[in-house]
């Protein structure tokens, strides 16, 4: 289990410097088809509405940390992590700041893992 913590360890820190780098190419990879994601805003969107806000001009980051990173494994294929995400920048144009949990479920298919569901809220 110790490899399984290690390697979504490094999944969720690399997640945080793939979305501050908005790459797209690296999420296409690593969200399953089916992803459900649930913002901090209350709004759910699917993997395609994801990546297709990531790409846009009025969401950019300043800043965006992932810290205390755990890592909860159930077997060899599934895994539920979870993190604060310290974050500065635009969203929709707007200012935003601030630290997020962000609660993520990973499966293992066809030999990676994918983010199938992931919920971000606010921290107080």
């Amino acid at each position: 289990m110790g490899d399984i913590v290690r390697e979504l360890t490094e999944l969720n820190t690399a997640f945080a410097q793939a979305e501050f780098l908005a790459s797209v190419e690296f999420f296409r990879h690593h969200l399953a088809d089916g992803l459900r994601f649930r913002r901090a805003s209350g709004t759910v969107v699917d993997k395609i509405t994801f990546l297709k806000d990531l790409a846009t001009p009025g969401n950019t980051n300043e800043r965006l940390d992932a810290r205390q990173i755990e890592v909860l494994p159930f077997g060899v294929d599934l895994a539920v992590c979870s993190m604060v995400v310290d974050f500065k920048g635009l969203r929709a144009g707007a200012r935003a700041e601030g630290q997020f949990r962000n609660t993520r479920v990973f499966v293992r298919s066809e030999g990676a893992w994918k983010c199938a569901l992931w919920f971000n809220s606010k921290e107080p």
